[in-house]
């Protein structure tokens, strides 16, 4: 009787475990990642343990997601001088990354991730941004900075 009660406990608990995790939010507003949980009931010994429902394994070589980008800055417009801060936003993509931005007024680009530029005279310009992985995987994005 003892021993269906531990297979009991042990099924409940792994299922209780399986069910976790939902909801759950990182700082920033980004959904947690679930992790690895393992179960093996006390009181069987032998009992090979059960990988939780939305556990990935350990060791295994996994693909890197897919590289995304996004541009982005501090301010679009405004009087000439105008100073930018660009920020690369990227996702995904297996390391190291190497990034270009084209200021679009005929300055040399820049290979930084977050450059400053200084935009000297009025008009309309494309920022563009393109990162590559070391994989050969890469994106781009733009901005339009309208100086005065």
């Amino acid at each position: 009787m003892m021993r269906m009660w531990s297979v009991l406990l042990g099924t409940l608990v792994a299922a209780t475990l399986a069910g976790c995790g939902g909801g759950e939010t990182k700082s920033g507003g980004e959904a947690a990642k679930p992790t690895a949980t393992t179960v093996a009931p006390a009181a069987q010994p032998g009992t090979t343990p059960t990988t939780v429902a939305g556990a990935q394994g350990q060791g295994e070589d996994e693909e890197p997601a897919p590289l995304l980008a996004w541009a982005d800055s501090d301010t679009d417009e405004g009087k000439a001088p105008l100073t930018v801060q660009f920020t690369a936003d990227v996702e995904g993509g297996k390391a190291p990354l190497s990034y270009v931005w084209k200021f679009g007024d005929g300055t040399p680009d820049s290979n930084e991730a977050n450059p400053k530029h200084v935009y000297q005279k009025a008009g309309t310009y494309r920022a563009d941004l393109e990162v590559k992985d070391s994989s050969g995987d890469s994106d781009s994005d733009y901005l339009e900075i309208t100086v005065e």
